[in-house]
């Protein structure tokens, strides 16, 4: 109604200022409004990048991609046994790690996807309960294969 047409009126004052040649020039208090608006704005974006940590795009892989379809099948098969926060705990990764992990769905290209393996194992921890996955009963589900930056089967 009424103000849907006030916001079409100052909108339309303003864009007809803004064409070249036009005899009216912009008024400075509304630009330096917008500037000030706009520094605001920047400010509160910087602010929250970093309280949310500042990196831009997924997170650093830490899983390889036989631990994630390992991850898969858990929750497919075995949904009340594995929540998401016990798998989370069980591969030593955030809870939002096992949500993007679950959710995603894709399988990159051999090469691609044996870069990405090579990074997640350059970022797994050496030794100890980090690289294996155990059942609620105790018995062990997964292990970083040996020689790839985790304990061989017969390491304790």
């Amino acid at each position: 109604g009424l103000r849907a047409a006030a916001l079409l009126a100052a909108t339309s004052r303003r864009a007809a200022a803004a064409w070249p040649g036009d005899p009216e020039p912009p008024d400075p208090a509304l630009e330096e409004a917008e500037r000030a608006r706009r520094r605001r704005a920047a400010v509160r974006l910087q602010r929250l990048r970093r309280e949310l940590g500042g990196g831009r795009g997924a997170p650093e892989r830490t899983l390889t991609w036989e631990a994630m379809e390992q991850m898969r099948f858990l929750r497919q098969e075995l949904p009340e046994e594995w929540p998401p926060e016990r798998l989370a705990q069980g591969f030593g990764v955030s809870p939002d790690v096992v949500r993007r992990v679950l959710r995603g769905r894709g399988c990159p290209p051999p090469r691609r996807r044996q870069r990405q393996d090579e990074r997640a194992l350059s970022a797994a921890p050496g030794a100890g309960a980090g690289c294996e996955v155990r059942a609620p009963d105790g018995t062990l589900l997964y292990r970083l294969p040996r020689g790839r930056g985790g304990p061989g089967p017969g390491a304790q």
